[in-house]
Formats: structure tokens, sequence, C-alpha cells
């Protein structure tokens, strides 16, 4: 590059001799001003910010002193020549302090003045040579600590994911990558899987971009709080480690895990349209504890089987039931064949929540029990079934595909939604909604029917059938799911109703014809079965 010059004296012959004389060009610079007082080059100065000066060292307004106080501090790596007599090496003491490269002593030798102004320009392009190789080091260095810095949440994260599996020399590791901790947890996230994605790869796809944008999400909640999280990808949930910088109480701990679980719970609900669950372990020590850490997370994440209400899943959830222990759970599934065979829909499923409880505490959080026993509970369903009707076809799916659904079972709630809706629908088919009776129940009932004008009880039918009272009640009411009586009743209504559309019968008469000597009772039962009077529904009839 041209190197730019300008030449202050105030003596015009010497100012032309310095600019006509040094071959400017040969030097690799070009006179840019000159001034003939040190007023006039200071605003040259300012102005063309000059890379060499050369100045005389007197001259009315501002001294050369001046001028080259102002290329030092405006222009560290200008240089500045000043022109002297013998007298003026007081000055020159002053020059050196300022950092003035070189002096020319009067009367000026024209070739001394061109190597130092060359010597000056060679100056200037070390030095500038030297500060770009400079700002290069800097420049790679900075981005060597860029690099560093990015990469470190990698490295951290893949030190993570070596910790739970429990690789060797991993206290080095910890101290290199300058985790500072006091005390930790390990978070386990578990998100659920939506359903509208085009095809595996897309799905496996849009986690992996869910869960990066979840990580960032969680990094900026701690940001605001006192500690923060190293997260990692395990078995394909999220794993988060949360490192708090100083001790505190379990009761802290616990507040800022909740509060910051339920902040990012409801972040990945609005943002990401998903639902998560956050299993939380103990408060551990070291890192070397983590794959102990994890494990314990993991059997917390597992009992969401049976907690799936619950967002975040504790430690010390369900205590109590813990301590209950083993008992024995063939009392309670024999309780449940015995109501299968009694009780109404309404008992069973009842009996069922509570019995479902039982089988939560029972298994202490072995999932595989829990599906044995779920197993078990549609079996005696299933045999209750056969015992009854005699058909093992009529359950509408084999062993075989109720078993396979009981596997596939997730959560608790999802297996009362299942065995409410299975043993609904068997007790239906057995309690009239399907019409599916035993020999026994379907002779009774013709029996009823045909004796509809009698006086018939419940005595008097067992007798007839050779059955005792006792049998036949509990027989009828576990396949028609109501008691002697109430059959009876239906029976005679449904007859009555029959009788009520023909207009040749009135409706006084029709009470009698189906048994009831008072009208008031037969206009009791009628209207507590079919919801309006006798009358009303022959009238109604009439309408249509």
């Amino acid at each position: 590059m041209t190197y730019k010059v300008v030449v202050i004296d105030d003596k015009p012959l010497i100012r032309q001799a310095i600019v006509q004389t040094i071959a400017w060009d040969k030097l690799n610079c070009t006179v840019v001003g000159q001034a003939e007082d040190g007023i006039e080059g200071q605003r040259l100065i300012t102005e063309l910010q000059p890379d060499i000066l050369v100045t005389d060292i007197k001259m009315p307004g501002l001294s050369g002193l001046d001028l080259a106080e102002q290329m030092s501090t405006g222009f560290p790596l200008a240089k500045t020549i000043l022109i002297t007599g013998y007298q003026d090496f007081e000055y020159a003491k002053r020059a050196v302090r300022l950092g003035v490269f070189d002096f020319i002593v009067k009367p000026i030798n024209y070739e001394e003045l061109s190597r130092v102004i060359g010597g000056a320009v060679e100056e200037i392009d070390n030095k500038r040579r030297e500060n770009e190789h400079t700002v290069k080091i800097t420049s790679a260095f900075v981005e060597l600590e860029k690099q560093h810095i990015d990469a470190m949440p990698s490295l951290r994260s893949k030190l993570i994911g070596d910790l739970i599996t429990g690789t060797d020399d991993m206290q080095e590791q910890v101290k290199k990558l300058d985790i500072l901790y006091s005390r930790y947890v390990v978070q386990i996230v578990r998100t659920a899987n939506r359903s509208d994605q085009s095809s595996a790869a897309n799905a496996v796809k849009y986690k992996q971009q869910m869960q990066l944008r979840l990580s960032e999400q969680a990094h900026e909640l701690t940001a605001k709080r006192d500690f923060y999280v190293i997260e990692s990808l395990r078995n394909n949930d999220l794993i988060f480690v949360c490192l708090f910088p100083k001790v505190m109480s379990q009761r802290e701990y616990r507040m800022k895990l909740q509060n910051f679980c339920n902040e990012f719970i409801d972040i990945a609900h609005v943002g990401e349209q998903i639902s998560c669950q956050i299993a939380v372990s103990s408060v551990y020590k070291s890192l070397l504890e983590l794959p102990e850490a994890f494990r314990e997370a993991s059997m917390i994440m597992d009992s969401s089987f049976f907690r799936m209400e619950e967002s975040v899943l504790f430690p010390d959830h369900n205590q109590q039931e813990k301590e209950l222990g083993k008992y024995s759970i063939i009392q309670d599934l024999e309780q449940f064949n015995q109501m299968l065979e009694d009780k109404s829909s309404e008992d069973v499923m009842a009996y069922l929540e509570r019995f479902l409880q039982q089988i939560t505490a029972y298994s202490e959080g072995n999932i595989l029990v829990v599906k044995g026993l779920l197993s078990e509970v549609c079996l005696a369903v299933a045999r209750y079934y056969f015992r009854v009707t005699g058909d093992e076809f009529g359950l509408g799916k084999s062993i075989d595909q109720i078993l396979e659904d009981v596997y596939r079972l997730t959560s608790m709630k999802e297996a009362s939604t299942y065995l409410t809706t299975f043993i609904g629908t068997i007790k239906k088919k057995l309690e009239g909604g399907d019409k599916v009776y035993s020999l026994v129940v379907k002779k009774v009932i013709d029996y009823i029917n045909s004796h509809i004008a009698d006086t018939i009880n419940l005595t008097s039918t067992a007798e007839h059938f050779g059955l005792s009272s006792s049998y036949l009640s509990r027989l009828l009411r576990t396949e028609t799911g109501i008691n002697f009586v109430d059959l009876v009743s239906k029976a005679r209504i449904e007859t009555a109703k029959r009788l009520l559309m023909d207009p040749k019968n009135k409706v006084n008469e029709v009470g009698e014809m189906v048994g009831y000597k008072e009208y008031a009772y037969f206009y009791q039962v009628f209207k507590r079965l079919e919801g309006q009077s006798p009358k009303e529904y022959k009238n109604r009839g009439k309408e249509i």
C-alpha cells in the first residue's frame, strides 16, 4: 500500500525542497498535504490522517513537538520525523518521550532524509504485519474458545450418558468439563407420542427436533433459577441432570423442582402440543452415583403405570402403600369371582375400583405382577361367561386376544377403563342386553310368561323346577341382573302394554288380565317401569 505523508515547515524553500527532492514513489509514499505553520498543520493531520509527518521543530502557532504529540496520541502506528538545528537538542529530549521516529539536523541532507523516511516506512510495514498477525492469532484463539464453549454442552451431555452407563475414569472428565455443583437430581422426561406423523422416520425426526427445543426451553427456565441442567437422551426419553451449586433443605429442593417441572410441562403443552410426565430422583452428592440416581428415576417413571394422573413423580409417593407389604391376593380374586355370580353390574364395578387399588398395592410397583393379576381377572370373567352360557365364542374375542390387550395396557387408568368395558359387556349379555340365558333361566322366564295372570312367587316357581329358592334367586339375579319379583313385574307390564294397544281392552281390565287384582297397584307398577300411567300409554297408542 502507499503511505500518506504531510510536510510542515514555515520556510517555503525548505518545504518545497523536501516535497520535490525526495523520490517519494520509490519509497511507496505520496505527499498528500503541506503547511507553513503549526495551526494549519494540525488541521491537515486531523483531516488527512497521515502515516508519516515531516515537520520543523520550531514554527509559529504550534511547534513540531505539539504536532508529534498529536500524531502519537491519534495515530499510534504513524511516524514523525523532526527537522531541527543543533541548538534545539533540549526539545529533542521531549521528542524522544513522544516516540518521535528520528531527527534530521539542518542543513538537511536529503539522502539522509530519504533513508530515514524509508526506515519509517519499513517500521510501519513491520508493525502492521505484526498487528495483522496478532489479530489473526487473537481471532483464531477466540474462534477456538467459541468452539470449545459451543462443544461444552455436547461434551457434558456425552459425559452424562457415559456416567449413566457406568464407564471407567469419569472423575477426571468431570473435572475437565468444569461441572460445578454441590447436589443434583436426575429427571426423566417422557413425552407422549404424536400420531399425526406420516411415517415412522418422520416421527423419529420430529421427536428429536422437539426434544432439542424442549432442552433449550429447560435451559431458559433454569437461567432464572439457582440451578442449571445438563441434558442427555436415553431410550427415547429426555434426561435432565439438575445441578444445584449450594446445599438446601429437602423442602427447598422439592419446591424448586416442582415449580420448574410444572412450568416446563406447560411450555411443552402450549408450544409443542404434547403432554409429558417427569420422574424426579432423590438428591445425590457425587456424579459418580449417577447410575444409581438414574435407576431410581427409572423405577419412579415405571410407577407412572399406577400414577397416570400425575405429571410430576417424586420418590416419596405412596410410601404408605409400599408399607402394606405382601398379603394374600387369592382371597380378593375369590371374592371377585363370587361377585360376578351374585351381584349386579353396578356392584361389580364398584368392587372393581377397590380391587384394582389392592392389586396396585400388592404388586409393589412390579408391572409384570400387575399384568399377571389383570390377566387373571379377565380369565375369571371369561370362565364365568362360559359357565353360564356354555359358549366360549360369545366373548367377541379369543383368550389370546384378551391377554394381548392386557399386555399392551400402559397404565392402571387404562386398565380400569378396559376392565370396566369388558366386564360391562359380559354382564350386559348375561343380564338381557343380548338375551343370552342358561337353559334353566330360559325355562323360568317362559314359565312366568305362561302364568302371567296367576299368583306366582319365588318359592312355588323353584319347587316347580326342583330347585331351592335361594339358588334360583341367585341364578336369576346373576343372569338377568334383577330379582324374581322384578322379573315377574317386567313380564306382566310387557304383556299389559300389548293388551293396552288393543282398543277392545279397557285399562282397568288389563290389570286383572296380567295378574293385578287391584288397579291401584297395577297403576303404581306400570308408572314406575314405564314413566307414565296405563291410560296415558293407551291414549298415546291411539294418537300413533
